[in-house]
Formats: C-alpha cells, structure tokens, sequence
C-alpha cells in the first residue's frame, strides 16, 4: 500500500512540475507568419493537373522504414528524414537523410545522420532508442534544423526532444542538445508533425505527452543572439487528443487537428484565436481516425489539407480531405492507398515555394514513399472512397 501512494505521489509531482512551464508565455505577442500567395501571373490561367510519385529509397538494406518528414532547401531541393532498423525501436534504428534535386524525381542515396551510439555522445547520457525526426529549414538564414527523439529507459512514454542544426544543408550537423522542458525528469516530450513559422524567425511546434496521460502541446523555438530557447505551453486535448497538427488561417487564428485514442475514433480540431495562447475544447469532425497520425496544411489558396487514414479499425488506406470554410466541413479528394492488410502510415505535408504540394508517408514499413502534386490535381481528383 505504501508503494502505491508512494508511486501516486510521483507521477502527481511529475503531472504537476510538468505544467509549471504553461506558466512561461513567448517573449513577445506571437503572430503566425502564413505562406504567400501566389501571384497569379506568375502561374499559367489553367495551370495543367500533375501528380508524381516514388519511394525515397526502394532498395533499403534496413527492413523497416518509418515516421518521415519533408522540407524544401534554399535552393529548391528537397530533403527528408525517416527512422529505419531492423523494427521499430531496435537498437540498429538510424535517422536517415536524403534529398531530391529540383524538378526529378531520384532521390540521393539515403545515408544515417543519427544513430544511438552517435547520439549517446553528443548529449553524454545513455540512449537506447531515436526516432521522430521533424526537419524544417529557415531558407532566409540559410539553416535547417532538426528535432528527434531519443529514449533512455523503456517506451515512447520516456522519451526527450533533441534539436541539431545544419548550416550547409544537411552535410554536416551541429551536436545534438538536449531541450529542457520540464524541471521534473524531463521525459514524454515527443515530436511529429509539422511546424509553423512565426513572425520574426521563431517557431512553433507540435508537440505531444504520453507519460501520465496523452495531450498536446506546444514547443515554442527562438533562435537569438545567446542561442535557441525552448519553452513549452498546452492546447486543451483532454486525456485522448495528441499528436497534434497545426493549421495556421490567420495571423492570429489556427486549427489543431488531434489524433485520437478513445472509442470515438475520430479526428477532433481545436481552435485558437490569439496565436496559440489559449485553445477551444477539441470537437469530433465527421472524419474518421483509427487512432492514428496525420497531417494538416493550409494550402496558399487558404484551403486547409488533411492526410488521415480513413478508418476506425486500420491503416490500410491514406485519403486526402479539403475545408474550404476553416474546417467547419470536408471534402474527401483523393485516395492515395487503398489494400487491406497492409500500413500506409504517419503522412507529412508541405508546400513548397512554386506552389507544389509534397507528401511522404510510410509505406507497408519497408519505405519512404513521397508523392507530388499541385492543387489544380485536387481540384479535378474527387474520388469518394467506398462505404
């Protein structure tokens, strides 16, 4: 009995040391800073549908392959980063690198930038696992970073947030640091989708918590003079919400679509409308999620994209949906995989400059698959999936 209050008593400390960086506000009145407009003489009047596909690396001597992310480079390549081994968490895992020259569709041979052992020195603690690599690229300053995650002791629930940094475009990495975002152990920290730029260089991140209980939040980057700090803040997420992906409409106003792992099986969204200071409770969309990562992006034309696996039992099948009124209502596109039995998972959007939209997500945990397209393809592509 006494072990029992005793084991309460600390993850009660933990849940409450944990919020204590909620108290810690951005510096400044954040305002997100939203993509550009495309002018529209800098585009053909009946711009032709395209849509291209291919997997990053299809010959992988690493069995597994997971958990990818996209960004374009100053110069218009692509880079992505992914996690493979020989299964997931094993101690072989390595983050991999690879880009794509403008304009192809080839891939350069993928190659690990993070391996345990690797990570293990540049942070001087023990790390067992990595994972979740999230990359994002400043092409004003010329800088890409990269957030992933490491694990010490046990499962995902143990996990802390690494942040390196690269200023040649990708051949060469800063050592990784450690974000210190909790006084109490600092554990559960984990990193998936998507961040979105703020006004004045900074960056906001969505984050997730899976020690005592699943939430989302927020992972607050300035990059200054004394170097990059990280501060933390919550979206209201109840005890089933997580994995969260931001979806900035306004300068001030954004959506946060939330994973789910209740019975209801549903995507839910909350809302903010002072930039990410306080959130709406979370609402279920008629969109279904068989507790599963996906992926939201406000296109230029201020549509708002979403990549989700259309089920309440599997991810057997990735769809694309579209809200043309902030998300109040959907439409369903495109189906980008359909088989039964089989895993496309953790999709990941971005737009690039010229207007394209790329995607990569897991296929079948053998690879990386990426697919191209621009957003005169969604206009034409509305196949309804099957009930």
């Amino acid at each position: 009995m006494r072990r029992t209050g005793v084991r309460w008593f600390l993850i009660s400390a933990a849940i409450a040391l944990n919020s204590l960086p909620l108290l810690r506000q951005p510096h400044r009145s954040p305002q997100f800073s939203l993509p550009v407009q495309l002018p529209s003489q800098a585009l053909p009047a009946q711009p032709e549908p395209y849509f291209t596909q291919e997997l990053i690396n299809p010959d992988s001597p690493r069995r597994m392959s997971h958990v990818a992310s996209i960004c374009e480079l100053p110069d218009g390549r692509l880079a992505a980063v992914w996690y493979a081994g020989s299964r997931e968490g094993a101690p072989d895992v390595a983050i991999c690198f690879a880009t794509q020259p403008r304009g192809q569709t080839n891939w350069t041979m993928p190659r690990a930038i993070l391996t345990p052992e690797l990570a293990a020195r540049e942070l001087h603690r023990a790390v067992r696992k990595v994972g979740n690599p999230v990359i994002f690229c400043d092409a004003g300053a010329g800088k890409i970073w990269l957030l992933y995650v490491t694990i010490t002791v046990g499962g995902w629930s143990g996990s802390s947030l690494n942040l390196t940094t690269s200023t040649d475009e990708g051949l060469t990495w800063t050592p990784s640091r450690r974000l210190t975002l909790s006084p109490f152990f600092n554990i559960s920290e984990l990193v998936r989708n998507r961040p979105v730029p703020l006004s004045g260089g900074s960056w906001v991140v969505p984050i997730y918590h899976e020690f005592a209980g699943k939430f989302p939040e927020l992972l607050w980057l300035r990059d200054g003079a004394d170097g990059v700090s990280a501060t933390k803040s919550r979206i209201a997420g109840g005890r089933s919400g997580f994995q969260p992906a931001l979806a900035a409409l306004s300068t001030n106003t954004a959506l946060a679509f939330l994973r789910d792992c209740s019975p209801r099986k549903r995507i839910s969204v909350a809302r903010t409308d002072d930039a990410g200071r306080t959130w709406s409770s979370p609402q279920d969309l008629d969109l279904l999620n068989p507790d599963s990562g996906l992926s939201a992006l406000r296109l230029s034309d201020g549509r708002v994209l979403l990549a989700f696996n259309d089920s309440d039992t599997g991810r057997g099948n990735l769809r694309l949906a579209a809200s043309a009124d902030e998300g109040r209502t959907w439409k369903r596109l495109a189906t980008l995989e359909e088989e039964k039995g089989a895993e496309f998972s953790y999709p990941y959007l971005l737009q690039a400059r010229d207007g394209t939209v790329h995607l990569v997500y897991t296929w079948k945990r053998k690879a990386i698959k990426h697919v191209a397209f621009n957003p005169a393809w969604l206009n034409v592509h509305r196949n309804q999936p099957s009930e």
